[in-house]
């Protein structure tokens, strides 16, 4: 049986009840805590007197591992969904025990976990002394994505939620097969002809996503057409 509408507004998706870090944001929000102190005053101060590491051989496998991830995220994002079964431009989310559906609960859950195994991005920029790749808006961005995603995969897991996953997923394909490859060094470097692309990419991503997101909202579709009919 669905849940209603009502029961999904106050408890969320009880088919999320079976995944890790589920039941509350808390242990989300700790790792998150931890993944700051560490960026910002733990691993800092330990540098702060030692040579960066050498870790080159670890970032190609981890880079190369987390393309390799986002392929198949996007993979069965595209499958599950947005290639032939969910349609523009609203998909609403099903909360059923249909095969399909409950298979894109998985793909959620494990896009959202992928978010703190991308902490090492930063991580390794630390371990490094590269500074200049440790912006503000590089940190914002690896706090503020898990804790979003968790109240949208808690709530409606599927469906027009996936929209900014699956092009996330897509970028982030291109995004660190490149880092793997420019870590080979410069004999591979200079055939790397689509390094300029992936800025370009980004803003489109952001761009329609929040084009996405505010048709949603000021259509009564979506999250608001939810919430509207939960009052």
């Amino acid at each position: 049986m669905t849940p209603s509408d009502g029961y999904i507004f106050r408890h969320g998706d009880p088919r999320m009840s079976v995944y890790p870090m589920m039941d509350t944001p808390i242990i989300s929000y700790s790792l998150i805590a931890a993944y700051l102190l560490f960026v910002k005053i733990v691993g800092p101060m330990w540098m702060k007197n030692r040579q960066p590491y050498e870790i080159r051989t670890t970032m190609i496998v981890y880079n190369l591992l987390t393309s390799v991830l986002n392929a198949w995220i996007f993979y069965n994002f595209a499958s599950y969904g947005w290639f032939g079964k969910y349609r523009l431009p609203c998909e609403p989310i099903d909360y059923s025990k249909n095969k399909d559906a409950v298979k894109m609960v998985q793909i959620c859950w494990i896009f959202f976990a992928s978010k703190f195994v991308e902490f090492a991005d930063t991580i390794f920029a630390v371990l490094r002394k590269k500074d200049s790749q440790i912006s503000k808006f590089h940190v914002f961005h690896h706090c503020f994505a898990p804790a979003t995603i968790w109240y949208l995969i808690k709530y409606g897991p599927g469906g027009y939620n996936t929209f900014l996953m699956i092009q996330n997923s897509f970028i982030h394909i291109w995004m660190y097969l490149y880092y793997c490859l420019a870590a080979l060094g410069p004999k591979i470097q200079k055939y790397l002809w689509w390094k300029k692309y992936l800025t370009v990419m980004q803003l489109i991503q952001f761009i329609t996503g929040m084009s996405y997101m505010t048709y949603l909202t000021f259509s009564h579709h979506g999250a608001a057409k939810y919430l509207y009919s939960s009052s």
